[in-house]
C-alpha cells in the first residue's frame, strides 16, 4: 500500500519541475520575442511600453501583497543600479545584437549567465569547484559553436560576429545585476524588489526613448510586433517570475538552478516555430554542450542568484526566496 504522505511529496516535486521548466521556456522564447521586437519596432520607445505593462501588472501584485515597505536611500541606489544594468544595458545590448545575429545564436549566448556569474563571483571570493570551471569551458564551446560554425551562413545574421559581441555585452550587464541583487536580497521580497526595479527600469529608458519615438508608427507595426511586445511584458517579465518562485516552493535552489539548461532549449524550439530558423546539427550540438555547462556550474557554485533564473531581469538571492519561505 503507498504511503499518501510520499506520493504528496512526489506530487509536489513533479509540479514544481513543470513551474521550472516551464519558466526557463518562457524565457528561453523570450529571446525570439525581442528579436522580433528590435526588427519591427523602435527599441528605447518598445522598451517604455513594455516596462510599462510589466510595472502595472507588478504594482497590482504587490498592493495585494502587503505595498512596498520603506527602504534606506542606500538600498534604492543598488536597485537603480540593478535596473541600469539587468533592465537598460541588458535589453538594449540585446535587441541590438539580436538585429545582427540569429536568435538560436543569441540564445545559446544568453544562457551562458551561470557561467559568467560564477566567474564574476569567484573574483568577489567565492569557491568554484573544478566542475565548476568544466562547466564554465563547456558553455564557452556551446557558444564557440554555434557562434562560429552553426550561424556564419544565416540569412538573416547580417553582422553575425558583432551581434554576438552585443548580446555577450548584455550577459555581462545581467550578471552584474545579479550580483548587485545580492546585496538587496536580506533586505527585500521578490516582488516588491522586482516592481523597484521595473519602475526604475522605465525612468531610465524614457530619456532613450525620446530619441526614436518618432519612429514608432502603430499602425505599420505586424500582429507579430505587439504579440511579442505583450508577451514580454506579461509572460516573461511577471509569469515566468511567478513560475520560478512557485517552482522553488518544494525545489532547494541550487537543483533549481539546473533548469536553466532548458532556457536554450526554450529559445531553439521557438525560433524554428515562429521566425523558420533551420536547426542543423552543429546546434544541437552546441545547445547540449551549453546545457552541459550550465548544469555543472549551477551545481558547483554556491549560487549568487539561485532564486531568479538569469534573463528575467527581476532576480532574487537564493538567501531572498529561503527567507521568504519561513514568513
Amino acid at each position: 500500500m503507498s504511503n499518501p504522505r510520499s506520493f504528496k511529496a512526489v506530487t509536489r516535486s513533479t509540479s514544481s519541475y513543470l513551474y521550472l521548466t516551464s519558466a526557463m521556456l518562457i524565457l528561453g522564447a523570450s529571446v525570439v520575442a525581442s528579436k522580433v521586437i528590435a526588427e519591427t519596432m523602435p527599441i528605447y520607445t518598445a522598451s517604455v511600453i513594455r516596462q510599462l505593462l510589466a510595472a502595472v501588472i507588478l504594482i497590482a501584485i504587490v498592493g495585494r501583497a502587503g505595498g512596498i515597505p520603506r527602504l534606506p536611500p542606500r538600498l534604492h541606489l543598488v536597485l537603480l543600479l540593478q535596473a541600469l544594468t539587468g533592465m537598460v544595458l541588458f535589453n538594449v545590448l540585446l535587441l541590438l545584437g539580436l538585429g545582427m545575429t540569429t536568435a538560436i545564436a543569441g540564445g545559446i549566448i544568453t544562457s551562458s549567465t551561470p557561467a559568467v556569474i560564477a566567474v564574476m563571483s569567484v573574483t568577489l571570493g567565492d569557491r568554484l569547484r573544478p566542475a565548476g570551471w568544466l562547466g564554465v569551458a563547456l558553455a564557452v564551446l556551446g557558444m564557440v559553436i554555434v557562434n562560429l560554425f552553426a550561424t556564419a551562413d544565416a540569412s538573416d545574421a547580417r553582422r553575425p560576429a558583432l551581434g554576438a559581441v552585443l548580446v555577450f555585452l548584455a550577459v555581462i550587464a545581467e550578471a552584474l545585476y545579479t550580483i548587485l541583487g545580492k546585496i538587496a536580497a536580506p533586505s527585500l521580497k521578490p516582488i516588491p524588489m522586482a516592481t523597484l526595479v521595473t519602475i526604475y527600469g522605465l525612468i531610465l529608458f524614457l530619456p532613450l526613448a525620446a530619441t526614436d519615438v518618432g519612429d514608432f508608427r502603430p499602425s505599420q507595426i505586424p500582429a507579430s510586433g505587439w504579440f511579442a511586445l505583450v508577451f514580454l511584458a506579461s509572460f516573461v517579465t511577471v509569469g515566468a517570475f511567478v513560475l520560478w518562485l512557485q517552482g522553488l516552493r518544494h525545489v532547494p535552489a541550487s537543483t533549481a538552478g539546473a533548469f536553466t539548461g532548458m532556457i536554450p532549449v526554450g529559445t531553439v524550439v521557438a525560433a524554428a516555430l515562429f521566425l523558420d530558423e533551420p536547426i542543423t546539427w552543429l546546434h544541437i550540438a552546441g545547445v547540449a554542450t551549453a546545457i552541459c555547462g550550465i548544469v555543472l556550474v549551477t551545481r558547483a557554485l554556491r549560487p549568487v542568484s539561485g532564486a531568479l533564473p538569469p534573463g528575467s531581469t527581476i532576480g532574487a538571492t537564493t538567501s531572498q526566496v529561503e527567507a521568504a519561505r519561513s514568513r
